[in-house]
């Protein structure tokens, strides 16, 4: 670098800027130190070839006249020199390949490796990134429908797998110098083996995330290792040759190292989660099959329930690509199948039965199943919910809060399961829950793994649900509840009063007098019938007042509905039948009971009814 940097600058001493307010005109310049102050890296043609950037500030001694003497001095100018090199058993072939005067270019995601030579990937990239490894190992992949060939891919990365009884947790370990290890022969027999680098272990008692991944994810995690990541591998065995592999295990908690690699190991077992599942299921392909799948079937099963025909498609789907059912449904989410997240839910090892909600309801990281633990700590922890729940209004059944109503709920041998209706309207009636996954606020960790260099790692993973009454489709779920325990508290009310009622005109217009604290006088005010006319009503049993003073005598007391109608019915009247004036009657009755008279009498004028309230004639017949 010095002795390059030295003749670049004397090849172009007259262009730099190297002079100084002392020395404006140097005639003396040589490159005395340079100081190395920050390199970038990038991705090669080919997976070797590494390219890097130095950028280094220079120390120029420079001589010339100054305003009194001939002076010294000295400059600090900055250069980027690029180079290029392999990096396979060592980094070799190093090579500068420009000197360029420093200028602080933008960072370009394009190509860009870390510090430690992890590459830049993010979320919104991942199906390009699984497109660009195939179109290496396997394009014909992404020109129709097809089980991935791994054999193919491996035969195409140079790599070779064998099962192995690796430690409990770990799933998978890749080896980037020769060792010696112990594998299972085809007699499943544990045997000692040489093995070569580019050499891949699984474990067959540890897939990858166990219940969610199988042995093909496992075996693909590790190839995008290879493939993403051998250069943070060399980089390793430079620092450490002692270091022949990489381990990844399913772990709940991740604890910053303080070898300050745990970043890069994160960043790097999350791009082996994410990709994995989108080469197996390609964008393209994998869109184009499942809708194949699922018009193949609403054609064969066309009164079949949507949430059923998901549920069919999924499982066909899984089956097609040789994935795990719940991979294939994570998949299909992430390729705008959002009803794939009404199906093949299991709370407390019990699967819950498929269902349908709007589209566009649920968020990224959102659902509406949760677990019997979370369901008793959400309302604990919302205090927006926590009176619902205490009331009543809403019961965690089949794996979701829903409504408690009938309409969502039926209990059969003292067991309560969704409606139909429930099952194919779940955003009408159940809440949504934001769930965490993730264990770093860095990386969006969908699964809960890290990758880890020769250590012994185990546990458990959790899922935890929130709620958030702003998100999804909840307030309005949470008014609905609210509506409808309402409702049945007026229901049951007015049932009471019913049941209470006289079975007379007379004494029924006395109950709700009564009821209500009504006197004749209050009574005339409100309705327009004379207090006299109104006594009678109240004490003569041969009284038959029009239909038009009991609808006055109805806005007057603001009668419930269903009150009005029985005491119509009392009255010897029945307003049901055809009747142009009956249908006007019945939808100020249903709609604006709670108006007063002269609002009614404006209402029938607008209506075209001649007849106000009260009669204009007499008021009996």
């Amino acid at each position: 670098m010095f002795n390059r940097l030295k003749s670049y600058i004397f090849q172009n001493r007259s262009r730099l800027d190297l002079h100084t307010s002392l020395i404006p005109n140097p005639s003396f310049v040589e490159l005395d130190d340079i100081h190395v102050q920050g390199v970038t890296f990038k991705e090669g043609e080919n997976d070797r070839i590494l390219l890097f950037r130095v950028a280094v500030q220079a120390d120029v001694a420079i001589k010339g006249r100054s305003k009194y003497d001939y002076e010294d001095d000295m400059v600090n100018p900055w250069f980027s020199i690029a180079f290029s090199g392999t990096l396979r058993g060592g980094l070799k072939d190093v090579t500068i390949t420009s000197i360029e005067d420093y200028s602080r270019e933008k960072f370009s995601k394009e190509d860009a490796l870390t510090k430690y030579l992890v590459p830049y990937i993010y979320s919104k990239d991942l199906d390009a990134h699984a497109e660009r490894f195939l179109k290496k190992y396997c394009p014909k992949s992404l020109e129709v429908p097809m089980r991935l060939p791994i054999d193919e891919v491996l035969d195409a990365m140079q790599l070779s797998v064998h099962f192995a009884p690796l430690q409990d947790g770990t799933f998978g370990r890749t080896y980037f110098n020769n060792a010696t290890v112990e594998i299972y022969n085809e007699e499943h027999e544990v045997v000692s083996a040489d093995i070569k680098e580019g050499t891949i272990l699984v474990n067959p008692d540890a897939f990858f995330m166990r219940n969610i991944g199988s042995a093909r994810n496992t075996v693909i995690h590790e190839c995008v290792h290879w493939d993403k990541h051998y250069k943070f591998f060399e980089l390793q065995k430079l620092i450490n040759p002692k270091l022949s592999n990489i381990s990844c295990a399913v772990v709940e908690k991740y604890d910053k190292a303080p070898d300050a690699l745990s970043e890069e190991l994160s960043w790097m077992e999350w791009q082996a989660n994410a990709l994995a599942p989108k080469i197996l299921i390609p964008a393209k392909t994998g869109r184009a099959k499942f809708i194949e799948i699922y018009t193949s079937l609403s054609k064969s099963m066309p009164d079949t329930p949507n949430a059923e025909l998901v549920e069919y498609t999924v499982k066909q789907f899984a089956e097609f690509f040789d994935v795990s059912e719940v991979a294939a449904k994570i998949r299909a989410i992430e390729l705008g199948f959002d009803q794939a997240a009404g199906v093949l839910n299991y709370i407390d090892g019990k699967k819950c039965p498929p269902f349908s909600f709007t589209k566009g309801t649920l968020k990224k990281d959102q659902t509406f199943v949760i677990d019997w633990t979370n369901a008793i700590l959400a309302p604990l922890l919302a205090p927006d919910l926590t009176e619902d729940v205490k009331e009543g209004r809403f019961l965690h059944v089949n794996g979701m809060m829903v409504i408690n109503d009938p309409k969502y709920i039926s209990v059969q041998n003292e067991r309560a399961e969704l409606t139909e209706y429930a099952l194919a309207h779940a955003d009408e009636c159940c809440l949504v829950f934001n769930r965490t996954t993730r264990l770093s606020d860095k990386y969006d960790d969908s699964f809960y793994r890290i990758c880890f260099l020769c250590r012994d790692v185990d546990s458990k993973s959790f899922v935890e649900a929130n709620y958030n009454r702003k998100e999804g489709q909840n307030e309005d779920v949470q008014k609905r509840a609210r509506e409808m325990a309402a409702i049945k508290e007026e229901a049951a009310r007015i049932s009471d009063i019913l049941a209470k009622a006289p079975s007379s005109f007379k004494d029924t217009l006395n109950y709700h007098m009564d009821r209500r604290e009504f006197t004749n006088e209050k009574l005339e005010e409100r309705s327009l019938i004379s207090s006299r006319t109104i006594q009678d009503y109240r004490n003569k049993n041969d009284a038959r007042p029009t239909l038009q003073s009991v609808l006055a005598l109805c806005i007057g007391l603001n009668l419930q509905p269903y009150l009005s109608y029985d005491l119509i019915r009392k009255a010897g009247y029945d307003i049901n039948i055809p009747n142009d004036d009956y249908l006007v009657y019945r939808y100020l009755i249903d709609h604006h009971h709670m108006e007063n008279i002269h609002m009614w009498n404006e209402k029938l004028r607008d209506a075209g009814v001649s007849q106000l309230l009260p009669s204009n004639r007499n008021q009996y017949l």
